[in-house]
């Protein structure tokens, strides 16, 4: 037994080329969905690349700010020092030059520039120029390419 389609009064020829156009269909149709679930796959892996790309982005900002809080407590902590270790050396001037008052100042700047908060409040104490640490982090980052240059040229 057979499907009856209600191709019963049509000639034969006429519904081969019926069942062909349905087969053309039925073809263009599952390439069609075979297109949009490729396309939907592809739409997936972006998405997912794109997610990981913004972890990378979330854990490269954490370190950052990580490596940035260490950094501004070890600057707060050798700027104290400084001025602790220098506090003695201001004392010695103060006595031996006969002078009304000695300060210590502390300049602390990182090899890769980084100074912290209280330096330009320090530098209004001398009056220099207002961008004078500015210039400071220039050289001493300067001064940091030129020491690994020649590390990296030595043979």
């Amino acid at each position: 037994m057979g499907f009856n389609l209600g191709f019963i009064g049509l000639s034969v020829s006429f519904r081969n080329k019926i069942f062909t156009m349905l087969k053309q269909i039925i073809c263009f149709v599952c390439e069609a969905l075979l297109l949009i679930h490729k396309f939907l796959i592809i739409i997936m892996m972006m998405m997912m690349m794109m997610m990981m790309m913004m972890m990378v982005m979330v854990i490269m900002m954490m370190m950052m700010m990580m490596t940035m809080t260490t950094t501004t407590t070890m600057m707060m902590i050798i700027t104290t020092d400084k001025q602790n270790n220098h506090q003695e050396l201001a004392n010695e001037i103060y006595a031996m030059w006969k002078q009304n008052t000695a300060q210590v100042i502390p300049l602390v700047i990182s090899s890769t520039g980084v100074i912290p908060k209280s330096l330009p409040q320090s530098l209004k104490r001398l009056n220099p120029h207002p961008n004078t640490y500015i210039q400071m982090q220039k050289s001493v980052i300067l001064g940091t390419c030129s020491i690994v240059r020649n590390f990296l040229n030595y043979k």
